[in-house]
């Protein structure tokens, strides 16, 4: 009891020691309680505080970034570099490269690649990778290891072994760019970022789909249909009079590892054949139209998705490949090296008013397995 004063029991000397002793311990417990109603009150403010300054953030974005992003690279479309602030220099990455200043924003990057994917069916559907020269090579299985192996308990055992090879990928380049007038900028109300975008996914997207799909490698990433002869393949009539069968044929003809992650790939022009041939009594189901949109229809429930670049059926003398099916992520390989690097030109065309938004990109691709796809051909005598 050395913690009670000589003034306590001054002040209450008709109190005994024991009584003293209750009442110091109800005083703390009154004081403990009010510190703990404080702090709980303080507590509750910051909390409300902090809620208040999470509301008015964008919704998705806890720190404001992609906001802050979007007004940066719209302020620098419109001023260039030295209309930017400190802070919106420091949201877009600005480096010195060798032909000028890049200047590119992590949204607006991710903005053009779903972009691309809206172009191009094997930008979504193939395997992707990103890489860090100017080439890969990707080992591949050549020849399975062969025999049964069943031996006697004492029996001879015989050695076998796998033959590998290596794919090599290179990577192009594919640079363009965009003429937009200064007086379009300086006075333009609409949002330039999704303007670009839109823009930059649209021509590069085309550019893409078709070396993806049909590229000689010349220069430009080689196609999943370059050689399609590399291919199992269905042969269907030309006036299209069994394509439903030869359709269930291809199906059947993939290996069944393969088939259940298949998709179609074709033009809307042969679409439409196949699902008139499909839309009767009988095989009306193979067909199966989506209700939602930007989901692809399927055929013999797996999707199918339209190529302006793969060749219809033909039409005069001669072979096409008009469908093909297969797992796509197993069949073909895109490598990246270089995303969307932009950068913004207002000197080479100065003399007409003109700012050109410059963009670069490299990528690479090629076939990496050909039991992974089947396809269906057509000749015409």
């Amino acid at each position: 009891m050395k913690h009670l004063s000589t003034v306590e029991f001054k002040d209450a000397p008709e109190l005994s020691p024991e009584e003293l002793v209750k009442k110091e311990l109800v005083d703390l417990q009154a004081r403990l309680e009010k510190k703990a109603a404080d702090d709980h009150a303080a507590l509750k403010r910051r909390i409300d505080e902090l809620e208040a300054k999470a509301a008015r953030l964008p919704a998705g974005n806890s720190s404001g970034d992609a906001d802050l992003e979007t007004k940066a690279l719209n302020k620098f479309l419109r001023g260039g570099v030295n209309a930017l602030d400190d802070l919106e220099r420091k949201t877009l990455n600005l480096g010195a490269g060798t032909t000028g200043g890049y200047v590119v924003s992590p949204e607006y990057a991710k903005t053009v690649i779903e972009k691309l994917r809206q172009w191009s069916p094997l930008r979504g559907l193939a395997s992707d990778m990103s890489i860090g020269t100017t080439e890969i090579y990707i080992p591949t299985l050549e020849t399975d290891a062969d025999g049964e192996g069943w031996v006697t308990e004492t029996g001879a055992r015989t050695s076998t072994e796998p033959v590998f090879g290596q794919l090599n990928i290179k990577t192009f380049e594919n640079a363009r760019y965009i003429p937009i007038s200064q007086q379009l900028l300086e006075d333009a109300d609409i949002d330039l970022l999704s303007f670009v975008a839109n823009h930059i996914a649209k021509i590069t997207g085309k550019v893409e789909a078709k070396a993806f799909m049909i590229g000689d490698g010349n220069g430009k990433p080689t196609g999943l249909l370059n050689d399609p002869t590399d291919y199992a393949s269905i042969t269907a009539a030309a006036d299209a009079s069994d394509i439903i069968a030869k359709v269930i044929e291809a199906f059947y003809k993939l290996p069944g590892a393969y088939a259940a992650n298949g998709s179609w790939i074709m033009r809307r022009e042969t679409m439409g054949v196949i699902r008139a041939a499909a839309d009767n009594a009988t095989k009306g189901t193979l067909w199966s139209d989506s209700l939602a949109n930007g989901t692809p229809a399927t055929l013999l429930g797996r999707p199918v998705y339209e190529s302006i670049d793969m060749s219809l059926l033909p039409t005069a003398t001669g072979t096409s490949y008009p469908v093909v099916f297969g797992d796509m992520a197993s069949a073909y390989q895109i490598v990246d090296r270089v995303g969307i690097a932009v950068r913004v030109d207002d000197l080479t065309g100065a003399d007409n008013g003109i700012v050109k938004f410059r963009w670069r990109r490299r990528v690479g691709g090629a076939p990496v397995l050909s039991e992974a796809a089947v396809v269906i051909k057509s000749t015409k005598a």
